[in-house]
């Protein structure tokens, strides 16, 4: 997704109105103590631990929008972002 999807324009340009947040739950060696607790955050949150996941929560903490795996089509990745107030 970073390396095309999120390098569209129309996603950049989206994107201006959000606050990103990176949630790594993948970690070894000596972040697997952070990845641990990130993954329990996900779990608690998202009712999930899959990787990827892509959530658009909406200012109140409401999720609008919500992909697991993989690329996500840019047109649908867009339309996801509009959603959020």
């Amino acid at each position: 997704m970073e390396g095309v999807t999120f390098l569209e324009r129309s996603i950049q340009n989206e994107f201006k109105r959000f606050v990103e947040v990176r949630l790594h739950t993948d970690g070894r060696g000596d972040k697997l103590d952070v990845s641990q607790r990130n993954k329990s955050s996900q779990q608690k949150r998202f009712k999930t631990v899959s990787i990827p996941y892509y959530a658009v929560l909406s200012p109140d903490g409401t999720k609008v929008y919500w992909r697991s795996g993989g690329v996500i089509d840019a047109e649908d990745f867009l339309a996801g972002l509009k959603k959020a107030p």
